[in-house]
């Protein structure tokens, strides 16, 4: 990876998004300027201090590579982060919940089985007395 394209994965990892229009707003920069940068090149200084400043990350991480990623060693909390990020966060949660809700701790780790839409064959609706109260009519 050369240096230019390990700042732009850098870059896109301390906005939490590839896309120019979203760097836009976040930075409150142009358009043209986003594409640059998403494209490799390397922002000038006043964009580098806004960039910190707007994402908490060090701006030697930025660059480098080196160091820790934020000054405070962790996460600031609007700090927009990816779909990938958030989608393991929810997945995280939602194990923890159904153990907690099931009272199981599987030391083998969960067991989540993610059935796709074309995988149902059929649905079950329950009566609606079933449903409300737990009892069979």
């Amino acid at each position: 990876m050369d240096k230019n394209s390990a700042f732009t994965a850098r870059f896109i990892e301390a906005c939490g998004t590839a896309e120019p229009s979203k760097v836009r707003l976040l930075l409150n920069i142009s358009y043209q300027a986003a594409k640059n940068y998403l494209n490799g090149r390397l922002p000038q200084t006043e964009v580098l201090i806004k960039i910190a400043e707007r994402t908490s990350c060090s701006i030697d991480w930025l660059l480098t590579g080196r160091g820790k990623k934020f000054l405070d060693g962790s996460s600031p909390q609007n700090t927009p982060v990816s779909t990938g990020q958030f989608d393991e966060l929810v997945r995280r949660v939602k194990v923890e919940v159904i153990n907690e809700m099931s009272g199981s701790q599987n030391a083998g780790g969960p067991v989540i089985v993610r059935l796709q839409p074309s995988e149902l064959m059929s649905e079950k609706v329950l009566d609606e007395v079933e449903t409300l109260t737990g009892s069979q009519p």
